[in-house]
């Protein structure tokens, strides 16, 4: 009702101002609706930007080009192809959005404009008129009428996510991660861990006080993503200590286990001074059963025990950091983003190339569909294929998405054709008009509010308000214009999808692959010896890294797990370099030696994997340096270098799919994304 409400106050208002094609200020309600508040308010801004660049671009190439049509054609194209490539680039929502929209609504304005150049301004200056009116009353309407804000559900996302975690951890600490439920459990988890990035930006839109805990809601799920990174170290332990007789191993699992009863909230205390009086007092008996260096030189085997009671001892002190930093993210209080550590995106810009290419060649191919044929309707190709390439060119597998936008399409054509010719000659105010468009506009504002639904039923709403073209001057319904615009859009679609299938017949495989390449080259870089090892730049782009792959795989499916936990272990392996190279700094120098062949032969092992190549993981530097460092090594950075090069070894032959051969995991990814 929200969505309908303010559709028809935008479309009253329109008419009541006498703006040329009122539909344009309903079509503007119904892109930026959303369920939650907070996006509808980060969409209008960004819309209004974009409308604003791409109106001021229409005026200019009309006004420079008009008497050169083919010109004023490649024109448009470049441009639109230029939008297209930084907003894939950008990635982030809502900024994004603002570049797509530069680029189709030049389109949408000048297309039409370079017919009859002297009325460029007045369609600009309408068009943006329309689309302002649109956003404020669905802005409006959303802030007003019973609001969801981004903020709550925010909370919500964050308080599932973290019983999620710990319970992963508990069933992690128990070794039953993998039943049926544990697969469930971390399914639901991953879900709620993607959504508190995207609810963080828009939740930014929401109050001033949300605006202020931007940052610590950033660190919130980084501090998360750490925990889930830390488990999977944790499992790897647990894993191993089954295959060898370790000393001390009842002792351990007895650890294991009241941590794993801590940690549940299934079973556990709940948050309180006793639940914190327990983790101190298992922490106290963790740092007392943690083996020394002298011991672990004794006995080799116990370098193990001491990975995983420091992994448990982490584990422990960063739930209770993350229960503080939620309480004060969601009490509205400004926490810091961390120590260092910020939202570093990883950027593709090969995708993004790509992606500009093929819409400027998809509006070039549409733009000789339209001059050879002579179409009257042509330039409605030349638009639509604009706008369906922009809009999908960020998507994995764009051509399928584009076909579903066809159906749709087709779909809305015929309602519209029924709505034209068949129900709005009865109606001659309106009241009348406002009540047959909520036959379609209420159930389709349901259908938005559903995640699994929403997306597909846009295209639907979207392409019917373009073909109804609800005007304050519309003449009686002629069928042959009527469907002249509907063959027009369809076919502007159609270019879009065999643009798409020729240049870029990729798919989810795809994408994961040069996420894992580009993962592999960032600790080629940090295994280098003799360059800075740049820790926080590496994490926060690992984070965003994360993030992407979790949105794209299903960590219940065996070898998609084995990505998402690979990714997770990489983010480990990496921190653990950093801490070696600080280690070994510290070290005596036939020991440094040592220690930097292994990184050496681990850098030079990370940059053959992410150029496709199949490499077995390099042992023997390693083992040579652990042979010294257990002979030889005294002090604080001797301990802290066995630990971590062991723990490098280990995390690597624990995830040989991840880090021995590329090509071979990545390819039994299936092309589509989970639902």
């Amino acid at each position: 009702m929200k969505t309908f409400s303010a559709a028809m106050l935008a479309l009253w208002v329109a008419f009541a101002a006498d703006l040329p094609q009122p539909s344009w200020a309903m079509l503007t309600v119904l892109v930026v609706s959303q369920p939650i508040a907070g996006m509808v308010a980060a969409k209008a801004l960004y819309r209004v930007v974009g409308t604003l660049v791409g109106a001021v671009m229409a005026v200019l190439m009309v006004a420079a080009l008009a008497d050169a049509p083919p010109f004023f054609l490649v024109a448009l194209a470049v441009w639109v192809g230029l939008c297209t490539g930084v907003s894939v680039l950008l990635r982030d929502a809502p900024s994004s959005y603002g570049a797509m929209l530069s680029g189709y609504t030049a389109a949408i304005i000048g297309v039409p404009a370079a017919m009859a150049p002297l009325t460029v301004f007045d369609t600009a200056t309408a068009r943006c008129l329309e689309i302002t009116l649109g956003i404020l009353c669905g802005t409006v309407v959303s802030q007003v009428i019973l609001p969801r804000t981004a903020g709550d559900q925010l909370r919500a996302a964050a308080d599932r996510t973290i019983e999620a975690v710990r319970r992963f951890a508990a069933d992690t600490l128990r070794a039953d991660e993998d039943s049926a439920q544990g697969l469930a459990d971390r399914r639901a988890m991953v879900a709620d861990a993607v959504s508190l990035d995207n609810l963080r930006v828009f939740a930014r839109f929401d109050t001033p006080a949300m605006r202020a805990a931007s940052h610590g809601a950033s660190a919130l799920q980084r501090r998360i993503l750490t925990l889930m990174s830390m488990l999977i170290s944790l499992h790897d332990r647990i894993a191993l200590m089954r295959t060898i007789d370790l000393p001390g191993a009842p002792a351990l699992r007895a650890l294991l286990e009241k941590a794993a009863g801590l940690l549940d909230p299934r079973t556990g205390p709940p948050p309180g001074a006793e639940r914190r009086q327990l983790v101190a007092e298992l922490r106290d008996a963790i740092a007392r059963a943690t083996p020394d260096l002298p011991a672990m030189q004794r006995d080799p085997r116990l370098i193990l025990s001491r990975n995983m009671l420091a992994r448990l001892d982490d584990v422990l002190t960063l739930q209770g950091r993350i229960g503080r930093l939620r309480d004060a993210v969601f009490a509205g209080r400004r926490v810091g983003a961390g120590p260092g550590v910020g939202s570093v995106r990883y950027r593709e810009p090969i995708l993004a190339l790509v992606g500009g290419a093929i819409s400027t060649t998809s509006v070039l191919a549409a733009s000789a569909l339209w001059i050879g044929t002579g179409w009257p309707s042509g330039g409605s190709a030349v638009v639509f294929a604009a706008v369906i390439c922009s809009i999908m060119a960020p998507l994995d597998d764009p051509a399928a998405a584009a076909g579903a936008f066809l159906r749709s399409t087709v779909a809305s054509a015929v309602l519209a054709g029924v709505a034209l010719f068949g129900v709005l000659p009865l109606v001659d105010d309106f009241a009348g008009l406002a009540a047959v468009l909520a036959i379609f506009f209420v159930p389709f504002g349901m259908l938005l509010g559903l995640p699994r639904i929403g997306a597909s039923a846009t295209p639907l709403g979207l392409n019917f308000t373009a073909l109804l073209g609800l005007a304050n001057s519309t003449p009686l319904a002629d069928f042959a214009a009527f469907a002249n615009s509907a063959l027009g859009l369809l076919a502007g679609i159609g270019v879009g999808i065999l643009t798409f299938r020729l240049l870029r017949p990729l798919g989810v495989a795809w994408t994961v692959e040069r996420i894992h390449a580009a993962t592999l080259r960032d600790l080629a870089r940090l295994a280098k010896v003799g360059t800075p090892a740049h820790r926080d730049r590496f994490e926060g782009v690992m984070f965003d890294r994360i993030n992407a792959l979790f949105s794209r795989l299903d960590p219940a499916a065996p070898v998609q797990r084995a990505v998402v936990q690979g990714v997770l272990a990489a983010l480990r392996i990496g921190l653990n370099i950093v801490a070696l190279r600080q280690a070994a700094s510290a070290l005596p120098e036939p020991q440094r030696r040592l220690i930097d062949a292994a990184l050496t032969a681990l850098a030079r092992h990370f940059r053959r994997l992410a150029g496709g190549a199949q490499d077995e993981l390099p042992s023997a530097p390693a083992t040579a340096a652990m042979a010294a460092l257990l002979q030889d090594g005294e002090g604080g950075a001797a301990e802290a270098a066995l630990v971590t090069i062991s723990a490098i070894r280990a995390t690597l032959d624990r995830h040989s799919d991840f880090f021995r051969a590329q090509q071979p995991l990545v390819a039994q990814i299936p092309v589509e994304a989970p639902a």
